[in-house]
């Protein structure tokens, strides 16, 4: 794990009491519908096996466990403290510690990969992508479900003055790190703009890219077909 990847894993070591609550808190509990409709584009069929990665407190996977049938379902983080709650609150799923870097998961392992707002947390994107495409199956597919950035300017403008100012206030306050939630917009507008994004997910080697807007742009299932 490089440098920046540890400081990441750190900052979501040292909030992880707090991540559940600030996540309903912050996003309004949207992030509750986004991981449905992120799995409702999946199209997932029964008894699929499916990695949840960046799985966190285990959020997408309890949505996973609710709206599959007979799938088999292990969840992969690289902080131990987010595995800890994660693992109180899901029944029947393997949870590992896991690098997005380096999987240690066998070549085509899962029909699908979901990765839910923990992409932007992986420091070469690229090298993340590749590991996705490895552990996925034939004809399998990737969900990463991910903040975006909103087209309209006046929404757009709002969403900005609520994300770099009264988001870093209110989570600094609740969780004890300001610089965790100053972190957060500051990863979202640094991520890759579509087009770049798109070629880099074609580069890993997925034949098709589809991308789904949500709620007004602010959030994005992009949806990658190997």
């Amino acid at each position: 794990m490089n440098e920046q990847s540890e400081k990441i894993k750190n900052m979501f070591d040292s909030i992880a009491h707090r991540y559940d609550l600030l996540n309903r808190l912050l996003s309004f509990r949207r992030d509750v519908y986004w991981r449905k409709k992120a799995i409702e584009f999946l199209n997932i069929h029964d008894g699929a096996k499916i990695l949840d990665l960046a799985c966190g407190t285990g959020d997408m996977l309890i949505e996973l466990q609710r709206r599959t049938k007979k799938s088999i379902l292990m969840g992969g983080d690289f902080s131990f403290n987010m595995l800890q709650i994660a693992q109180k609150k899901v029944d029947n799923v393997f949870l590992s510690v896991a690098d997005a870097h380096r999987l240690p998961f066998k070549d085509e392992s899962f029909d699908y990969v979901t990765i839910a707002f923990g992409f932007r947390n992986v420091t070469d994107k690229d090298v993340g992508l590749k590991e996705m495409f490895r552990v996925l199956k034939e004809g399998g597919k990737v969900c990463i479900l991910e903040f975006s950035q909103p087209e309209k300017k006046f929404f757009s403008y709002i969403y900005r003055f609520y994300f770099t100012k009264i988001l870093p206030f209110i989570g600094g306050l609740i969780s004890g790190n300001r610089k965790a939630y100053e972190y957060l917009p500051d990863s979202v507008y640094k991520f890759p703009k579509k087009d770049k994004y798109k070629e880099m997910i074609l580069n890993a080697g997925f034949k098709r890219v589809e991308f789904n807007s949500l709620t007004f742009g602010i959030c994005d299932a992009t949806i990658c077909y190997k």
